[in-house]
This record gives C-alpha cells, structure tokens and sequence, in this order.
C-alpha cells in the first residue's frame, strides 16, 4: 500500500486536453489581435504575435489595480504599450471573453472523473495550476463537471507564485496538513517536474504521444531524460492508481 497520503495534478496538458495546440495558439492570437486592433492599438499581426509570445514570461506589471487578476493586469498595460487606453471597466469582459476562447475545443481526459474519484477514496486530490485569471478556472470546474473531484485548488494568479516556485506546492499542502514527502504531483511539462523536485515532491510525468501532441514542445528540454528513480512516468492516467501501490 502506498505510503502517500495526497495527490496533486497540473490542469493543462494533464487532465485538459486539446489535440492541437499550436492551431489554438494561432486562433488565439489572431482573436486578441483583432481585439486590441479595434481599441486602438497599431500593431501588425506577426508584431503581435511575438509580444504574445514574451508576455507570461515577462515580470508581473508593477501596477495593482483591485479586483484585476494578473492577465488582467497584462491586457491592461499590453493596450497601454500599443497605443489602445483600455477602461478598467472594460478589461474584465474582454479577458472573460479570450480565456474562454483559449479553452474553446479543449476537453477534459475522458479518464479523468474514474481515475480521480478512484483517488479520492485513498488521498488527498488537489490541483495546482499555472493559470494568471482565476476566476476562469473555478468557471471551468463547472463547465466540464469537475465539482467533487478536488478537495482543494490553488491558482497561481490567486497565490502570487507560480510552479516551479516551490511555494505554489508549500501552500497546497499546508491546506490538508501534508509534508512534501507525503505528495506526489502529476504533470505533463518539465516545469513541473522540476517543480516538484525542488518542493519535495513525487514527480510523475504523464507522457502522452499522438493526442496531445508531442510532449512539452515549448520547453527547450523536450527531450531531456530523467531518472526513472526520481521521476515516474505514465502515459496515461488511468496507470496512476497501479503507480502508486508501487511506489
């Protein structure tokens, strides 16, 4: 029997799934461009495009504004740059409206709701995501029946630290009273396995091929090896709960 008393799961690339991310990416952009065209802002698209590319690396805007998550934060100072003064009261809407569309066509891991409620019955589920508005990722719980199956979530954006800082882990095991060594996390991208190293964490990579494209095409150690002693692998989550009695 496992010695692990919780279990934690990225969202994105692990449990949220799309088939074609690069086509997302590009749809994306095309609809914010076309957004902060008509406020006012005198950008071409490919100009665009690469600001995009650089802005969630980019340090968090040194303005607050109450109520405003992170990417509100991003949009809103992104449209001061370019030439389009965005209303505050304006900013809300339109962020609402690109994160749903970043999310139109992604779906959740059809083994997903077996696998975790199988979990639950044992540990500790939560999830810990890299995400900079969180009011979406309550609204997407919702949308895609996830009611149940966390017993907690932490936002990056809502937290003010992001994986692989090990503090975004620190907080999530402190709401269930669990020490690093007592957690495993899942995830799909080498930000959160190191992530996870570097809190204490289990790491256990989910490795899909084929449905969601190759993995982690955005990190420039997309083909790094790690130590099947340190880090597990999966390629699918329903080999979760047999890992885990093994571990």
């Amino acid at each position: 029997m496992s010695h692990f008393k919780g279990v934690f799961f990225d969202l994105h690339g692990t449990i949220l799934l799309s088939d074609d991310v690069d086509h997302a990416w590009e749809t994306w952009v095309h609809a914010f461009h076309d957004e902060m065209v008509e406020r006012g802002a005198v950008v071409g698209f490919d100009d665009f495009k690469v600001y995009l590319g650089n802005l969630f690396e980019s340090d968090a805007p040194e303005f607050d504004e109450p109520g405003f998550s992170l990417f509100m934060r991003r949009v809103k100072e992104l449209g001061h740059r370019l030439g389009a003064e965005i209303p505050s009261v304006e900013i809300r809407p339109l962020v609402d409206r690109l994160v749903r569309l970043w999310h139109r066509g992604m779906y959740l891991d059809p083994e997903t709701v077996e696998v975790l409620g199988r979990l639950r019955e044992r540990y500790v589920v939560g999830l810990i995501t890299n995400w900079e508005h969180t009011p979406r990722i309550f609204e997407l719980v919702d949308e895609l029946g996830m009611h149940g199956l966390f017993d907690s979530i932490v936002v990056s954006d809502d937290v003010g630290c992001a994986k692989p800082n090990p503090r975004i882990f620190s907080i999530a095991l402190e709401k269930h009273g669990l020490i690093a060594s007592e957690a495993v996390y899942v995830g799909d991208m080498d930000v959160d396995v190191q992530g996870a190293l570097g809190a204490g964490l289990k790491p256990v990579l989910i490795k899909r091929l084929g449905s969601n494209g190759t993995w982690d095409p955005y990190s420039d150690k997309k083909d790094c090896d790690y130590d099947p002693s340190v880090v597990s692998v999966i390629r699918r989550l329903s080999e979760l709960p047999e890992l885990l009695d093994n571990l």
